[in-house]
């Protein structure tokens, strides 16, 4: 008997059909692994030329140069002013330039050791480290003293010139009588007589008199020269003042105002024939002035 098989066709695969699992397996199985290929190296870009033109590039450099020099002439510079003045200062700090002596001109009442006391101003001082505005207010305290300049004369004196005041009338009378100024300045023992005696107590030394005082004395002070050599005697009241003259005439002079009237009014009755009579002169009213008789 014969025997006849029957083997089953595999059927072809449809055109886009997807493979089975099985072929998929088996091509996977099969087919070699296909090797990594290198990623490709990105290519360097290439440098692009420099947009900056030469000319300028060489300009900048130059600028840079310039400013590095000024720099250095800068430093140079404050270096050697650093240097100057540490000198300088030196050099006032030495003995070539320290104070070697103080002249004081225009003293006649006030003692030349007391003003260079008062001045401050000793010897070996440096002369740079003399204050002179200072030692002025020093000596313009002294009593005697209206008015001080002090100034160096180089390398190594101190000037110091003296204006003192000039004594118009004497306060108190005998030993104890001291001088003032036409400012009711006290300003020492009187030296000798010939002055007004001004009524009233005195001050200190180098102090001023009160306001009454110093108003008769500013009256005194204001009369013409001839008729202020004539005053013996000034008295400062509440309401004026009063002179008495050499020949014991009596002046009511009042207020300060109008000094030139009365000065004229005053001199024109003291020019009288008859002057030995007369007691009393009023000129507060210089229109109005009046005369009383012994």
């Amino acid at each position: 008997m014969t025997e006849t098989v029957f083997r089953q066709r595999s059927k072809p695969a449809k055109a886009g059909s997807k493979p089975s699992r099985a072929a998929k397996a088996t091509t996977s199985a099969t087919a070699p692994k296909a090797a990594k290929e290198p990623k490709a190296k990105a290519k360097a870009k290439p440098e692009s030329p420099s947009l900056v033109d030469p000319r300028l590039q060489a300009r900048r450099i130059e600028v840079a140069r310039g400013e590095g020099r000024r720099r250095l002439r800068w430093l140079a510079t404050a270096l050697a002013v650093a240097g100057l003045a540490a000198g300088a200062f030196a050099l006032t700090e030495s003995p070539l330039l320290d104070v070697d002596a103080v002249a004081v001109k225009g003293a006649s009442r006030t003692e030349q050791a007391e003003a260079q006391k008062a001045s401050g101003i000793a010897l070996g001082a440096p002369m740079a480290g003399v204050d002179a505005s200072a030692a002025e207010r020093r000596l313009e305290a002294l009593p005697w003293v209206e008015r001080a300049t002090v100034s160096r004369s180089w390398p190594g004196t101190v000037e110091i010139t003296l204006v003192e005041r000039t004594p118009i009338a004497v306060v108190g009378t005998g030993a104890g009588a001291l001088e003032v100024d036409r400012a009711g300045r006290v300003l020492g023992p009187a030296a000798g007589g010939g002055l007004p005696v001004l009524a009233g107590a005195a001050a200190p030394v180098g102090d001023d008199l009160p306001a009454p005082q110093r108003s008769a004395l500013a009256t005194l002070s204001g009369l013409p020269a001839p008729l202020r050599s004539e005053v013996a005697g000034v008295v400062a009241t509440s309401s004026g003042v009063r002179f008495a003259l050499a020949d014991d005439i009596e002046v009511w002079w009042g207020d300060r105002s109008q000094p030139s009237a009365k000065a004229d009014a005053l001199q024109v009755l003291l020019e009288q024939a008859d002057r030995d009579t007369i007691a009393t002169i009023d000129v507060s009213a210089p229109r109005a002035a009046t005369v009383t008789r012994k």
